[in-house]
């Protein structure tokens, strides 16, 4: 079993980061990012469901996370799982690499 897949076990055991807040979740934004760009399409699957991707990395996000990011960003409403599993289970290469630099726009609140 490889280095990932041993992790990957592990966080669906147990979450390696427990997110209460928008603003805690910014404060790991760095390490986030470093996960999510080790895992195949990684990119594509957090702009694809944010949501989906952190859980199955292991960021457990509470009710109060989850509503400061749909007020943050309120697009997030009308995501589907289908073309995230899609993506997810497939075994083809994808030709377009998405790198994050970053989670979330910063904005200030008015």
């Amino acid at each position: 079993m490889t280095e990932m897949s041993k992790a990957k076990k592990e966080h669906e055991l147990k979450p390696w980061l427990k997110v209460g807040s928008f603003a805690d979740l910014m404060k790991h934004e760095k390490e986030i990012l470093a996960y999510i760009e080790r895992i195949p399409n990684g990119g594509q699957l957090f702009l694809i469901h944010p949501f989906l991707l952190l859980k199955d990395i292991g960021v457990e996000l509470s009710n109060r996370a989850e509503q400061e990011i749909m007020e943050h960003e309120p697009y997030l409403t009308g995501l589907s799982t289908t073309p995230y599993y899609a993506l997810k289970n497939s075994k083809e290469k994808q030709h377009v690499r998405f790198h994050l630099h970053g989670l979330f726009e910063r904005r200030e609140k008015s």
